[in-house]
């Protein structure tokens, strides 16, 4: 089995995005909020006797049988209330914990530091980056619930011996999470949390396609109008596309391979305009010049367009299906965040 070193613990295990980021739900939550609730109910009550006897001294208990003086019975020790816990934001009415809080942000900067970074060093109000993330995991977390989704213990408890399992060093993962200001009881908890937006992962991208209409084309690329008119001419008379390509793109990558982009699905181009023509356009044909002008700097590109294959269930590769589950997934958790009722309680939140 690969060995993974402490430093490459601290990157799989605290990274920056929501999806790398590992957030405490803690459980005692709910436990000090019990806590204050019972000191409130739980003040002892003066019970008023009446006797025909003559008030005791004070101190004195008089025995109900007995007209003998007993030592009083010791009074019960009050309990001070617990304090109420500090919180850093309400999330539809369910506490993140101001604690709760202070301890993922000394994580994250540790991380940071780990990495060879300074938090905040790039003006990013990391602090509030850090809540968001916690809130985030409660948003999915109250998701999950609704929809009864939930982990295995077992399937935790797995996941955290493979985490000691891969640790270079036999104390290399108990050092880690001395570092991170962890306990293996507080990390199981927030690996439970990970594996839980992993399983809502899972359901919300459940219908995302494993395959979709492509296309195969290839294009030149050129910055001169009166150049791309000629190159169009030519092609027209039976000049060879590829060769064209291969001599006047200035696209360096896939000039020198005749222009040719591979297949690719809707959303794979980084010029729409290249892509909106091309799934218009049938095997065979070859597009009008196709000008793009750039919006910041006012520089217009051409192109021309060949349109060689088309495949109406083509695989999608790696990087364009991750695209779509991405997209599926922020989608349906900015849904979350705009229907939710969420209250920051920082003094600079």
């Amino acid at each position: 089995m690969k060995r993974t070193t402490h430093r490459e613990l601290a990157a799989l295990l605290s990274g920056t995005r929501h999806f790398l980021t590992s957030i405490v739900r803690l459980s005692w939550i709910f436990l000090s909020l019990l806590l204050v609730i019972a000191a409130c109910t739980n003040s002892p009550s003066q019970e008023a006797g009446n006797s025909a006897t003559a008030t005791p001294p004070p101190g004195v208990v008089v025995a109900p049988d007995e007209k003998t003086a007993v030592p009083p019975e010791p009074s019960p020790t009050l309990i001070p209330p617990s304090p109420t816990p500090q919180l850093a934001a309400l999330v539809n009415g369910q506490p993140i914990l101001l604690e709760a809080f202070e301890e993922e942000l000394m994580r994250y900067e540790t991380a940071q530091a780990e990495l060879g970074f300074t938090p905040g060093a790039d003006g990013q109000d990391y602090q509030r980056l850090v809540l968001d993330a916690l809130i985030e995991r409660e948003l999915i977390s109250q998701a999950a619930k609704t929809s009864g989704i939930s982990v295995d213990p077992a399937a935790v408890d797995a996941r955290l011996a493979e985490l000691y399992e891969s640790a270079a060093e036999a104390d290399g993962f108990e050092a880690w999470l001395a570092v991170n200001h962890w306990t293996e009881e507080t990390f199981r908890e927030a690996l439970a949390a990970e594996m839980l937006v992993e399983a809502m992962i899972a359901d919300i991208t459940a219908d995302v396609p494993f395959t979709a209409e492509q296309v195969r084309a290839s294009y030149i690329q050129v910055d001169d109008a009166a150049l791309a008119d000629s190159l169009l001419q030519q092609i027209d008379e039976g000049a060879d596309f590829s060769d064209l390509a291969a001599r006047y793109s200035r696209d360096s990558v896939t000039g020198p391979a005749g222009g040719d982009l591979g297949f690719f699905a809707r959303g794979s181009l980084l010029v729409p305009e290249v892509e909106d023509a091309a799934y218009r356009m049938q095997p065979g044909e070859v597009s009008d010049v196709i000008s793009v002008t750039d919006s910041e700097t006012g520089k217009t590109t051409y192109y021309i367009l060949e349109v060689t294959e088309r495949d109406r269930e083509r695989p999608l590769n790696t990087n364009l299906r991750y695209k779509l589950l991405q997209e599926r997934f922020d989608a349906w958790l900015a849904d979350q965040w705009a229907n939710a009722t969420i209250v920051y309680l920082l003094e600079d939140g």
